[in-house]
């Protein structure tokens, strides 16, 4: 999958609190949104930086288009589909 925006990092996770592997999302070094599927193989949830995180290290606002190609980019890296 050709990714435009390089400025998105995906970066696969294993946070203790999921039984699966997770999918965090970061642009330009910023934490975005973490995508797990914890319920179901191919179903996905999204969370996005709860209140009291340290903002300097979070974006709350980004390209709609950008970040659902992020979301995407997640998925499929999260189902194996690419690298």
């Amino acid at each position: 999958m050709a990714f435009k925006n390089q400025d998105f990092e995906v970066i696969l996770a294993s946070p203790p609190e999921y039984e699966r592997l997770t999918a965090e999302i970061f642009y330009n070094g910023k934490f975005i949104a973490l995508i797990s599927q914890e319920r179901n193989e191919g179903e996905f949830d999204i969370e996005t930086p709860g209140i009291g995180l340290d903002e300097s290290q979070i974006l709350r606002k980004i390209d709609l288009a950008d970040f659902q190609d992020a979301v995407v980019l997640a998925c499929r890296r999260l189902n194996g589909d690419v690298k």
